[in-house]
C-alpha cells in the first residue's frame, strides 16, 4: 500500500476528521489493525492489559508516541479483534490481579468496526472493563458512534481534553480550531446518555496550560454540567526523552525560571492558580496541598 505522509506538529493545520480517514487507510486492513505491541501498565488500581495501537488523528506536541505516530510504516503487523483479545487475555491470565483492558499509544476510535468487534468479545468474557481512552474527536463528530459504544455494558470511556481555547488547541495539536469543540460535544452527549465516562486534562501542568486557559477549560465543562468539573482528572505530564526531543525540535519552552509571582504572594498564588478542582469547596488549603502545587509549578525546571 502506498504510504501517505502524516503531518507532524510543525506542519500547517489539518482537519482531524480527514486525517482520521487517511490514517485508517494505513493502519486498518479489513477488520485488522496495526499494533506496536501488547503489555501491561500499573494504571487503574490493579493494572490494565494494554494494546499499543498505531495511528492518531491529532499531533500533540507532548505526545510520548510521536515517533510511531508520525511513521506508521515502522510497524508491519496487523491483528484482528480476535487476535488482540487473545493477546490481552493471555496477559491477564499471567497477572491474576488485572481484570481490565484498553488500547493506548494511538487513537482507539480509528477503525470503528475493529473496535466494536473487540468490545463485543470483551462483553461475552469475564473481563470486568474495557477502557476506551480517546481524544473525543470522532465521537464528537458522529453521535451514532457513541450510541454504538454504549451498547456494551463493560465499556468505560475516558476523554482527554488537550486545551482550554481554540487557539491553544491548534498550537498544541496541529488541528484546525474549528475542531476544538468536538471533544466537548462528545462529553455533552455522554453526559446526556448517562454513560460510564470520565474526563482528563493536562491542566495542572504550567508548561502546557496557563491559569487563564485552565479557567476557560473549567468554564466550558461547567456549562455542560458542574459535576463534570468536580470529577475531572487533572494531570501533569511526565516528559519521556522522545517527547523532550520533539518539544526541543519545535521550539516549545518547557522551563519556568521566571515564575509569574512574587515571594510575598506565593502562597495565595499557588492556592488559587493550580489548586485541584476537588479542593475548591474546602475552607482551608493545607500546607501539604500548597507544597504539591509548588511542585507542579516547578515541574520541568
Amino acid at each position: 500500500m502506498e504510504n501517505i505522509k502524516m503531518p507532524c506538529a510543525t506542519d500547517k493545520l489539518f482537519d482531524p476528521i480527514e486525517l482520521s480517514e487517511k490514517t485508517e487507510s494505513i493502519v486498518i486492513k479489513g477488520n485488522k489493525r496495526k499494533y506496536l505491541r501488547f503489555g501491561t501498565t500499573p494504571d487503574y488500581g490493579t493494572g490494565i492489559a494494554t494494546g499499543y495501537a498505531m495511528g492518531c488523528n491529532l499531533r500533540c506536541v507532548f505526545c510520548w508516541a510521536n515517533e510511531t505516530r508520525d511513521n506508521l510504516d515502522l510497524v508491519k503487523g496487523f491483528y484482528s479483534p480476535a487476535e488482540v483479545f487473545e493477546k490481552l487475555s493471555e496477559i491477564i491470565d499471567r497477572n491474576p490481579r488485572i481484570d481490565k483492558m484498553r488500547l493506548s499509544n494511538g487513537e482507539p476510535t480509528i477503525g470503528r468496526e475493529h473496535l466494536l468487534e473487540l468490545l463485543d468479545m470483551v462483553e461475552g468474557s469475564v473481563i470486568k472493563m474495557f477502557v476506551v481512552e480517546t481524544n473525543g474527536i470522532l465521537l464528537g463528530n458522529d453521535e451514532s458512534y457513541i450510541k454504538d459504544l454504549l451498547k456494551f455494558k463493560k465499556v468505560s470511556i475516558r476523554i482527554s481534553i488537550k486545551a482550554g481555547t481554540p487557539e491553544e488547541y491548534s498550537r498544541k495539536t496541529g488541528a484546525i480550531p474549528e475542531s476544538f469543540m468536538l471533544p466537548f460535544q462528545a462529553i455533552r452527549r455522554l453526559h446526556e446518555y448517562k454513560a460510564n465516562y470520565g474526563v482528563s486534562a493536562m491542566s495542572l501542568d504550567p508548561r502546557f496550560m496557563d491559569p487563564l486557559e485552565r479557567i476557560s477549560l473549567i468554564t466550558r465543562l461547567g456549562e455542560i454540567d458542574p459535576s463534570i468539573v468536580l470529577k475531572m482528572q487533572e494531570e501533569v505530564t511526565y516528559l519521556l526523552p522522545v517527547s523532550q526531543r520533539l518539544l526541543k525540535r519545535i521550539g516549545w519552552e518547557t522551563n519556568y525560571e521566571n515564575l509569574p509571582f512574587f515571594l510575598r504572594g506565593l502562597k495565595k498564588y499557588l492556592q488559587i492558580t493550580y489548586n485541584p478542582i476537588s479542593t475548591l469547596s474546602q475552607r482551608r488549603i493545607s500546607i501539604k496541598q500548597t507544597l504539591r502545587n509548588f511542585k507542579h509549578l516547578r515541574h520541568g525546571i
